[in-house]
């Protein structure tokens, strides 16, 4: 079991709600995970302070009020369209018309539903799935801030108009990437026309960068542009030149969606009764821990909620990598190339040069080193003439 699935067993682990192989996991995962040790912890403290709230009495009128609102819903449901659907049903009860159900009426009605089953199996086999797709639009997901208490709580929830709230509607949820690497005539006019395709599309340059080797301007270009025109966007960017590579990819993460939102909401509400419960304790120790589990589930809020919030954006807005550079220009045919004689010579006349230079280097240096002991000698001869003439004269 993982670190997630025990974190999300622990409140019925404590409640012995589990069956005894969950148990024998979640035992096992506490006994190596010592955050969900405090975890479990924190909640065995919430329930103890739970328990030791006094039960609220009841307000004056509330049996009768409930009794009243359980009457009205009894009548409303004598006179809902099912009940008078079913009284405008063709069934024949004792004396009056209708049909008179029999085993032929049986097996033909069954007859019947097994004909509509196989007609709307074949239909789904036999039209593909973009034709009912493109004419039934998903509803999007919507963010819903809501505050409790004093506390804010961010619950995000899939909300299509005109539904009932609390059902989950089925967004599929893709990133798409592009990459490419294209060849142009002049990279500057690309570069500019980059910008135009990524701004028309109502997308923008993220990021680029620029380098010029052996004279050939490169050159790699980050677009991101809405989901929605990613298509449209490639082939623009496609045409602006031969394209050498071209890697398209997709990365579903529409499971991760429905679970991040499904555990943010179950946090929001956590949060609320936690809330709730602070309004109720009187106690600082109680008020202290309440506190802090509070902080605890709002952070793991924040970052759900920013999680979501970062896959929110690469799924709006479709990434396209451009890696441009130019032709390189052609080298002149003919029976003589006469740049590349040039560039020979060019180069020879540098060697010789820098061996000239070089030649004349190795002599300074050499001088340099055999100076000192050019003036040492030379002093030593000095010395000795000059002592040899003082030792004539004394003589």
């Amino acid at each position: 079991m993982t670190h997630e699935e025990a974190r999300t067993r622990l409140s019925a682990f404590l409640d012995a709600a589990l069956p005894d192989h969950e148990v024998v996991q979640v035992e096992a995962h506490l006994e190596g995970c010592s955050s969900c040790r405090e975890e479990l912890a924190q909640l065995r403290t919430t329930v103890t302070l739970l328990q030791e709230v006094e039960p609220m009495q009841a307000p004056e009128g509330f049996a009768a009020e409930v009794r009243r609102r359980i009457e009205r819903l009894a009548q409303a449901t004598q006179h809902s369209p099912w009940t008078r659907l079913r009284a405008a049903l063709p069934w024949r009860s004792g004396s009056g018309p209708g049909i008179r159900w029999s085993w032929r009426t049986a097996a033909a009605a069954a007859a019947v539903v097994m004909v509509g089953i196989f007609a709307v199996n074949l239909l789904r086999d036999t039209v593909p799935y973009g034709f009912f797709a493109a004419r039934v639009k998903m509803p999007e997901l919507t963010l819903d801030v809501s505050k409790v208490g004093e506390g804010a709580r961010t619950a995000v929830q899939a909300v299509p108009p005109g539904a009932v709230p609390g059902e989950a509607a089925f967004v599929r949820r893709v990133i798409r990437t592009g990459q490419m690497a294209i060849e142009v005539e002049r990279f500057d006019a690309t570069a500019s026309r980059l910008l135009a395709i990524a701004e028309g599309a109502g997308g923008f340059v993220a990021d680029s960068s620029f380098s010029d080797e052996d004279g050939v301007p490169r050159g790699t270009f980050v677009l991101r542009v809405p989901a929605a025109r990613f298509s449209e966007v490639v082939a623009q960017v496609e045409k602006l030149g031969t394209v050498q590579r071209r890697q398209i990819s997709g990365q579903d993460v529409t499971e991760e969606f429905i679970d991040l939102e499904a555990r943010v909401r179950n946090l929001a509400r956590q949060e609320a009764r936690l809330l709730a419960f602070m309004d109720r304790a009187t106690k600082i120790p109680d008020l202290l821990a309440i506190e802090g589990e509070v902080a605890r589930v709002r952070g793991e809020i924040e970052r759900l909620t920013g999680r979501l919030r970062f896959l929110a954006n690469k799924v709006d807005l479709a990434t396209v990598q451009a890696e441009v550079s130019q032709k390189p220009k052609k080298a002149p045919g003919g029976f003589w190339d006469i740049n590349r004689t040039l560039e020979r010579v060019k180069t020879a006349f540098l060697n010789t040069i820098r061996q000239m230079l070089g030649a004349a280097e190795s002599l300074a240096a050499l001088a340099a080193s055999l100076l000192p002991v050019v003036l040492i000698v030379a002093l030593a001869l000095w010395l000795l003439r000059r002592g040899s003439r003082r030792a004539d004269r004394i003589s």
